[in-house]
C-alpha cells in the first residue's frame, strides 16, 4: 500500500467546512474554475439527416466513475443555430440542473469523455473548464462536495423536481492546488477508483 507523506506546512483555510489545508493551496469560488455554465437543448426526434446529433441526459451520467456512459446514447434533431455554444467539448464538466430526489439529490457532476459530435440536455448544463484547472481533478472535487451535499442548499424545489441554483452553488467555496498537483491527485484517484 502506497503511504503519502503529509504536507510540511497547514493553514486555515477559513472556510468551516474544509478546515485545514496545505499552506500552497488557494481557497475559491467553483465558479473561477469554470467559464460559465450553459443550459442544454433537447430538440426534436431525430429526422435521419444532419440535424441528428447525440443529446446526453443524465440517464447516461455515470455516477461512479463521474463520466458519461456511452453505451445506448440518444439522438436527437437539433439544428446547427441551437448547437452555438452547447457542443460538447472532451474534458468538458456537465452538472445535472434538474431531476434528483431525496436520496440523490441533483447537483451531480461528471466530465464528458464522449469523442462524437454531442450536446446536453435541457436538464444539464455545459461547464467548460477553466485553463489553470484540470478536469479530472474538477469532477473528483464535485463529487466530494455532492458526497457531504454542499449542492442542498442551492437546490429550489417548488413542484416534485429538484431544480439547482447553479449561481449558487458555483459561488461555494473550495481548496484548490496548483494544477500540477491537481493532476496528480486526479491520477492518483483513477489509479485508485480503476
Amino acid at each position: 500500500m502506497v503511504r503519502y507523506k503529509p504536507y510540511e506546512r497547514y493553514k486555515d483555510s477559513g472556510v468551516e467546512w474544509i478546515g485545514e489545508i496545505p499552506e500552497h493551496w488557494k481557497i475559491g469560488r467553483l465558479k473561477h474554475s469554470v467559464e460559465g455554465c450553459i443550459g442544454g437543448v433537447w430538440g426534436e426526434e431525430p429526422g435521419d439527416d444532419e440535424n441528428d446529433i447525440v443529446c446526453v441526459r443524465v440517464a447516461d451520467f455515470d455516477r461512479v466513475k463521474l463520466t458519461v456512459n456511452e453505451e445506448n446514447l440518444t439522438f436527437r434533431s437539433i439544428p446547427l443555430s441551437q448547437r452555438k455554444r452547447r457542443e460538447l467539448n472532451e474534458g468538458d464538466l456537465l452538472i445535472e440542473k434538474s431531476g434528483g430526489g431525496d436520496q440523490q439529490p441533483v447537483g451531480t457532476v461528471v466530465i464528458n469523455t464522449i469523442k462524437l459530435p454531442a450536446v446536453c440536455s435541457n436538464f444539464i448544463g455545459r461547464m467548460p473548464v477553466s485553463n489553470r484547472y484540470s478536469p479530472y481533478f474538477l469532477s473528483y472535487l464535485h463529487s466530494a462536495a455532492h458526497s457531504i451535499r454542499l449542492n442542498v442548499k442551492s437546490i429550489k424545489q417548488t413542484t416534485g423536481i429538484q431544480n439547482l441554483d447553479i449561481a449558487s452553488y458555483l459561488n461555494e467555496k473550495v481548496a484548490f492546488p496548483p494544477l500540477k498537483e491537481q493532476q496528480a491527485i486526479a491520477n492518483s484517484l483513477d489509479h485508485k477508483t480503476s
